[in-house]
Order: C-alpha cells, then sequence, then structure tokens
C-alpha cells in the first residue's frame, strides 16, 4: 500500500486547474491523497474593454463549488487577474504554501504556455518548488497552447474512472462556458477521448515532466 500524498495543483485562474488535471486530481483525492488547489488570482475577469467576463460574487461561487465537487481544499492568493509577475512576492506566496503542506507532488501550467498568467505562474512555480521532488506541467487549452513550442505528452493519467467528475467540476465555471461557447465541453472531452485512445483507455490526462522521482 502506497504513502498517502500531499499534492498542490495550481492554476493561474479560477477555471484552469480543473481544465488541465481536474481527472487527475480527482482521481488522487480518491486515493485518499491530500489535495490543496491553489489559485493565483481573484475571480472578477474583464476585457481590454471594461466588459466583465466574470465578476468577483460569480467567480467565487464558481471556483468554491468546484472545489467542492473535486474534494480538495481551495485556496486562492488573489493577485489581480492578467497581471501575474515572476518575482519574489510570488514565488515566496508558493513557496509558503509548500512548506505548510508538505508539498511532494505538484501540477502547474505549461512553460511555453501563451497566456502571461499561466506562463509567470509555472516560472515562480518552479523556484518556489526547486525542493519538490515531482513537478508535472498539465496540458494547456486552445489559445493558451498555440505557442512556438510543441507540448511534449510524456506522462499519462488514466482518467477513466474519475472523467465525470472533472466535468462535473468544470461545469461550475458557467462563466467560462459561456465565454468559450457550446463546444467548449465536446472540445475538453474530445482531447481527454484522444489522450485516453492513445494509451488504451477511455479517457487520459498527460503531462510534460519538469522532474519525477522514479521508485525502483
Amino acid at each position: 500500500m502506497r504513502p498517502k500524498r500531499n499534492i498542490l495543483a495550481i492554476g493561474a485562474h479560477p477555471d484552469d486547474v480543473e481544465i488541465g488535471c481536474g481527472g487527475t486530481v480527482a482521481k488522487h483525492v480518491l486515493n485518499g491523497d491530500k489535495v490543496t488547489v491553489l489559485v493565483m488570482t481573484k475571480p472578477p475577469y474583464t476585457y481590454y474593454d471594461g466588459r466583465v467576463l466574470r465578476s468577483e460574487m460569480e467567480g467565487k461561487m464558481e471556483e468554491m463549488n468546484a472545489a467542492k465537487v473535486l474534494g480538495v481544499e481551495l485556496i486562492n492568493l488573489g493577485f489581480d487577474s492578467k497581471k501575474v509577475s515572476y518575482s519574489a512576492k510570488t514565488i515566496e506566496a508558493i513557496n509558503e504554501i509548500i512548506d505548510k503542506y508538505k508539498i511532494d507532488l505538484i501540477y502547474t501550467h505549461w512553460y511555453h504556455d501563451t497566456h502571461q498568467d499561466h506562463r509567470r505562474t509555472t516560472q515562480s512555480v518552479l523556484s518556489a518548488g526547486r525542493y519538490v521532488k515531482n513537478i508535472l506541467m498539465y496540458e494547456p487549452e486552445y489559445p493558451a497552447g498555440r505557442s512556438y513550442s510543441g507540448f511534449r505528452n510524456q506522462y499519462y493519467v488514466d482518467i477513466t474512472s474519475t472523467f465525470e467528475i472533472k466535468m462535473e467540476a468544470l461545469k461550475q465555471h458557467k462563466s467560462q462556458i459561456k465565454k468559450y461557447g457550446s463546444d467548449f465541453l465536446e472540445a475538453v472531452e474530445a482531447r481527454a477521448r484522444h489522450r485516453g485512445y492513445e494509451i488504451g483507455s477511455k479517457y487520459a490526462e498527460c503531462f510534460e515532466v519538469v522532474r519525477l522521482l522514479g521508485d525502483i
């Protein structure tokens, strides 16, 4: 029987973890691991022209409801959306969570993601998590994956048993579904189905490895 682990799943915005690794997170919870979801930015989100995509109250309810579906502890660091910096303040805020919860596995954004908050979050994670033995970067969702560098699908998790939990958590983010349109959930499912096909399962999520400690 393997020992229980302390997992930290990090997203720049309230829906990022659910999209990128929600099925894997749910699987950790079902296996008895202690999972903390760390969101970097406050829920409100506005366009450059001032249009409100997600209000503060709406965003808080969405992230809390999603965390409840996944069965995780939720922490929001309260940085301004679209302004996450790669700085001592950001690094130390993450570092404090890593130390407090004795984290031994981190899930975070892909390093070459085209959203500045996603990319700087992972830059900060790599600095803050310099002593963490296991760090995996989850696959970006379009359009954030349209980078000059290609995502390397190196590590897979079969999420067939937790796919419905992932999707139910994602459905709590109603503002995002409205933003991306009716095909959004179908696209998320299609990718999970494709990754599952690659490993002979129904659904999967895949990751690019920063560090992974082998147990030989």
